[in-house]
């Protein structure tokens, strides 16, 4: 949001989802400083399974098919991955 608001082309692309697996990995995290907003990371992980993880892609100002480029070029990995798979 606020690459948009300083007028910079962004996109997300789904790479991804989480996975029982993950959240079990992240039953256990304290975290860095291990302060409040620690906590509240830790807290959001909580029942997330099942929900969609992307990539952010951001170029400069009047840069939108470079952007763009990226993002199609994020999505085609993702879809290699997965056929693989």
């Amino acid at each position: 949001m606020l690459y948009n608001s300083l007028d910079f082309p962004a996109g997300v692309v789904p790479v991804t989802m989480v996975t029982d697996e993950d959240e079990k990995e992240l039953k256990g995290y304290q975290g860095y400083f291990r302060d409040r907003w620690d906590r509240t990371l830790a807290k959001a992980f909580h029942g997330s399974v099942g929900l969609p993880v992307a990539v952010q892609c951001v170029a400069l100002p009047w840069q939108e098919e470079l952007c763009l480029r990226f993002m199609k070029e994020v999505e085609t990995l993702t879809l290699k991955k997965n056929q693989i798979v």
